[in-house]
């Protein structure tokens, strides 16, 4: 089954809004919040798949449900964001995170700076 909901996922377009993000979540899971392991295998995939831009739609969706987001998730969403290149999501996800006050660590930011570095950025 997460096979499959990581190749839904990733299938969409760039350009796929958060509502057929939840659509896909609703499918697999009805409105049960994925557990952690799970969590991190879609992320994961989203960035080996070079899909790194629907993590943000993913989070959002997942946030929604009740998902708290905390230093750890945040680092693993940059991270697959780092695996696919997209220094710009990880960097919006950052930024995102912090303004809602989610206390990050110093693991959280050397991601996003290694995010950054491979990107070309740093």
């Amino acid at each position: 089954m997460l096979d499959l909901l990581s190749r839904e996922l990733a299938n969409l377009d760039q350009g796929a809004k958060a509502d057929r993000v939840e659509s896909i979540l609703d499918q697999h899971f009805g409105s049960v919040l994925p557990d952690s392991q799970t969590v991190q295998r879609l992320f994961s995939d989203l960035g080996k798949s070079k899909r790194a831009g629907q993590l943000e739609n993913l989070l959002g969706c997942l946030r929604q449900r009740g998902l708290e987001q905390d230093a750890y998730l945040t680092c693993i969403a940059i991270t697959a964001c780092r695996n696919a290149c997209e220094w710009g999501t990880a960097l919006d996800i950052l930024q995102n995170t912090v303004a809602d006050h989610v206390e990050l660590n110093t693991i959280t930011y050397n991601a996003a700076v290694s995010t950054c570095e491979k990107g070309g950025q740093w």
